[in-house]
């Protein structure tokens, strides 16, 4: 080795020395700084996360509309049951007061069976309330152990 060279070795060790004490970096050396243009695909993963954030926030505001017409076919549905059990039982009305009113006119027009014309009233009979019978209270002799 040339002492040429020894120097430029010292003075190389001297300038990272240097760069070591000024900061506080694991990995030492002077090291350009390299500006670059984004590249295609960095721009490309940009918009294509920018169209995930659009599809992500269009399906919440769909999945609210969606949760919403369901509550209001859910009501729907409860209040429709409770028509169909109400007209349920409005019909069983009806077809009882349809069988009373068809006895009531083949009552009416049948000459075998009549109404009554006349209401009599009778008096209460008053009776005699029974004797009052004393219980005998029935004794057994039982017999134990057999």
């Amino acid at each position: 080795m040339s002492k040429s060279s020894i120097k430029y070795i010292d003075a190389e060790y001297n300038a990272q020395r240097n760069i070591r004490s000024a900061g506080n970096s694991v990995v030492y050396g002077n090291f350009p700084k390299y500006v670059y243009a984004k590249s295609l695909i960095e721009k490309f993963n940009r918009f294509l996360g920018m169209v995930l954030l659009i599809l992500v926030m269009l399906s919440l505001v769909s999945y609210y509309f969606v949760s919403d017409d369901e509550k209001k076919m859910n009501k729907i549905g409860r209040d429709i049951a409770a028509l169909v059990n109400e007209n349920i039982e409005l019909q069983n009305k009806l077809d009882n007061l349809h069988s009373f009113n068809k006895v009531d006119a083949f009552i009416k027009n049948n000459s075998g069976l009549n109404t009554a014309k006349k209401i009599i009233e009778v008096p209460a009979v008053y009776m005699k309330p029974e004797p009052m019978v004393e219980a005998v209270p029935i004794r057994y002799n039982w017999s134990i152990g057999y």
